[in-house]
């Protein structure tokens, strides 16, 4: 039960979540698995981005909600999905990582107050998930669900 509101906690605080750039080079690029909603590669950086990270943090507890209905109690399902969320929003979690580390927070809070329903409900959908009551326990899970959201420092 402590480790459940640890991991909301951590869920909690990686809400504003940082920034992968699309792979540029000269002729056609392949297609990547970066969402249509990531910023282009001459913006701004997604740290100092509020709106747009706000946007793709939201994305991203809205794809780890979705991807805990799926998998169920089916933990290494999970972990693999968590894997793959972690490499398209590595961006996400950088920037996130970086405001806290920076002591930025509460200049993305007015972003995200604008999607403060959505975020609850991904949030409270993904607490409260089977996945989340039988994996919050197993390793491998545990590092992938702290690896994308951030723990804590």
């Amino acid at each position: 039960m402590s480790r459940r509101g640890a991991l909301l906690i951590a869920l909690c605080a990686a809400a504003g979540c940082g920034s992968g750039k699309p792979s540029g080079g000269p002729g056609p690029t392949p297609p990547t698995n970066t969402p249509a909603d990531a910023a282009p590669a001459d913006a701004a950086p997604l740290d100092r981005d509020y709106p747009q990270l706000a946007t793709r943090a939201i994305a991203l507890y809205e794809a780890v909600a979705e991807s805990f209905r799926a998998a169920g109690e089916d933990c290494a399902r999970a972990t693999t999905r968590l894997g793959e969320l972690a490499a398209t929003y590595r961006d996400v979690v950088t920037a996130n990582r970086k405001i806290l580390r920076e002591g930025r927070a509460r200049e993305l809070k007015p972003a995200l107050a604008a999607h403060a329903d959505r975020f609850d409900a991904a949030a409270k959908s993904i607490v409260e998930s089977p996945t989340m009551a039988k994996c919050s326990s197993d390793p491998a899970f545990e590092q992938a669900f702290d690896d994308l959201v951030g723990a804590p420092p």
